[in-house]
C-alpha cells in the first residue's frame, strides 16, 4: 500500500511539473506575441491614422468592429473540445482524439458555410447607411470591398481557431503563441510598409486581419505535422460528439463571446450612430487598448485554465487551488496598475500615440474607462476559472443575465451622458452581476 501511495505521489508531482512547465512556456512565448501586437498598435496603427486621416480610419474601425462580430459569434469550439482532448490524452484513448478533432473540424466548416450564405445575403440586400448609420452615406464604394474581403477572412477564422482549442487540450499553448507572434509581426510590417502605397480601407483590413489568418494557417499545419491523428477525416465524424461540442459552444459563446459583441461591437456601433466616424475613431482605440492590455492577463489565464482542468481530472485539487490564487493575484494587480497609469498618463499618451487630433481626450473619460477595464479583467479571471473548473453551463446562465442588462444600461447611459457615463455604467454592471456571483462558484468547486 505504501509503495502504491508513493507511485501515485510521484505521478502527481510529475504531472504538476508538466503543467507548471506548460504555463511557463506559454507565458514566455506570450511576450513575443505581445511584442508583435505592440508594434501593430503602437507603431503601425498610428502610421495608418496619419496617412488615411481620422475620418477614413474611423470607417476602417467601424468595418473592423462589424467583421469581428462574425468571429465572436463562433459556436461549436467551446472548452469541451479542449477538455475532451485532455481527457483522451490522460486515458491514452487515440480513437477519441481522432473523433474529437475530425468532428470539430467538419462541424465548424459547415457552420462557416452557413454563416457565409447568411452574411452575404445581408451585404447584398441591406444598404450601408442602414447598417452603420446615416453619417456613412456616400461611403459605399469604400466600405463594400473591405466588407467582402473581411468577411472571407473572418469566416476562415471559424475553422482555424479550432487549432487553438486543440493546443489548449494538449497543453501546447506556447506553440499557438509563437505562430500568433509571427502573424502579428507580419501585420505590423504590412501596415507600416504598405499603407503608404495603398491608403485604402480594404488594404488595412487585409494587412491586419489577413496576417492573423496566415499565422493560424501555419499553426494548423504545424499541429497536423506533430499530431497526424488530429488531421480531420470524414470517417471519424460522430454526430453525438458534434451535438455535444455544439451545445458546449453555444454555452461558451453566450458566456464569453457575446460580452465582446456587446461591449466592443454593439457599443461601438451605438457610438458611431450617435457621434459619427470621429467619435467611433476614439472608441476604437479604447477597444484596442482593452484587447492589448487584457492580452497580458490572457497570456497567463489561457494556459492556466486547461492546466486547472487537467489537475481536477487527476484529483490534484491542491495544485488547482494554488494555480487559481496565483491567477487572481496577478490579474487584479495588473488591472489596478493599468488603471492608475491610464488616469495619470492617458491624455499625454493618446496625443503621442495617435497625434494632435486626439489631444482633447479628457482625464474624466479615461478614468471611466479605467474603472471599466478593472471590472473587465476581474470578470475575465472568473470566466477562465469557471471554465477550468468545468462550470461552463452555469457560467452561461449568469452571463446571460448580465449581457442584456449591460447592453440596455450602456445604451441609456450613452444617450444621457455620453461615452464616459457609458463606460462607467458598463463597469458598474459587471461588478454588480458576475463580479461577485462567479467567484463564489469557483471556490465552491475548488473546495470540493
Amino acid at each position: 500500500m505504501a509503495s502504491i501511495a508513493a507511485v501515485e505521489t510521484a505521478e502527481r508531482e510529475q504531472q504538476g511539473a508538466r503543467r507548471d512547465r506548460s504555463i511557463r512556456l506559454a507565458v514566455v512565448t506570450s511576450f513575443l506575441s505581445k511584442a508583435g501586437t505592440g508594434l501593430l498598435q503602437l507603431l503601425a496603427i498610428p502610421i495608418a491614422v496619419r496617412v488615411m486621416g481620422r475620418a477614413e480610419f474611423g470607417i476602417y474601425t467601424s468595418i473592423s468592429l462589424a467583421l469581428s462580430t462574425v468571429a465572436l459569434l463562433e459556436v461549436g469550439i467551446g472548452p469541451a473540445l479542449a477538455h475532451g482532448i485532455s481527457e483522451a490524452g490522460a486515458k491514452g484513448d487515440a480513437l477519441r482524439r481522432r473523433v474529437l478533432g475530425s468532428t470539430a473540424f467538419f462541424l465548424m466548416l459547415g457552420l462557416a458555410l452557413l454563416a457565409a450564405a447568411v452574411l452575404a445575403l445581408v451585404l447584398l440586400s441591406v444598404p450601408i447607411p442602414t447598417l452603420f448609420g446615416e453619417d456613412f452615406a456616400g461611403r459605399e464604394s469604400v466600405m463594400r470591398p473591405a466588407l467582402w474581403v473581411g468577411l472571407l477572412i473572418f469566416l476562415s477564422l471559424f475553422v482555424l481557431n479550432l487549432t487553438d482549442r486543440l493546443r489548449e487540450g494538449l497543453l501546447e499553448v506556447a506553440s499557438t503563441n509563437l505562430w500568433g507572434a509571427s502573424g502579428n509581426l507580419l501585420a505590423a510590417a504590412a501596415v507600416a510598409g504598405g499603407v503608404w502605397f495603398f491608403p485604402e480601407v480594404w488594404y488595412l483590413v487585409v494587412a491586419i486581419h489577413g496576417a492573423v489568418v496566415a499565422g493560424k494557417l501555419a499553426n494548423t499545419a504545424s499541429l497536423w505535422r506533430k499530431h497526424p491523428d488530429l488531421i480531420p477525416r470524414p470517417r471519424f465524424f460522430e454526430a453525438a460528439t458534434a451535438r455535444h461540442l455544439f451545445g458546449d459552444g453555444m454555452a461558451f459563446a453566450s458566456a464569453m463571446l457575446l460580452t465582446g459583441v456587446v461591449e466592443y461591437n454593439f457599443c461601438g456601433w451605438l457610438v458611431g450612430r450617435l457621434g459619427g466616424p470621429e467619435q467611433v475613431a476614439l472608441y476604437g482605440p479604447l477597444v484596442a487598448l482593452t484587447v492589448m492590455q487584457l492580452g497580458f492577463v490572457i497570456m497567463l489565464s489561457t494556459p492556466t485554465w486547461p492546466a486547472v482542468a487537467d489537475a481536477l481530472a487527476r484529483g490534484d485539487t491542491d495544485w488547482a487551488r494554488t494555480a487559481s490564487r496565483k491567477l487572481y493575484r496577478y490579474g487584479v494587480a495588473f488591472a489596478l496598475m493599468s488603471a492608475a497609469g491610464m488616469v495619470v498618463l492617458g491624455p499625454w499618451g493618446f496625443r503621442i500615440w495617435l497625434g494632435e487630433e486626439f489631444s482633447g481626450v479628457s482625464r474624466g473619460l479615461l478614468a471611466a474607462y479605467a474603472i471599466y477595464f478593472v471590472a473587465h479583467v476581474w470578470r475575465h479571471l472568473n470566466h477562465m476559472l469557471m471554465i477550468g473548473t468545468g462550470q461552463v453551463t452555469r457560467l452561461a446562465r449568469v452571463q446571460l443575465l448580465e449581457t442584456p442588462l449591460l447592453a440596455a444600461a450602456a445604451a441609456v447611459a450613452l444617450w444621457g451622458g455620453g461615452m464616459p457615463v457609458m463606460l462607467l455604467t458598463m463597469g458598474a454592471t459587471i461588478f454588480l452581476v458576475t463580479g461577485w456571483v462567479l467567484p463564489i462558484h469557483v471556490w465552491k468547486r475548488l473546495r470540493t
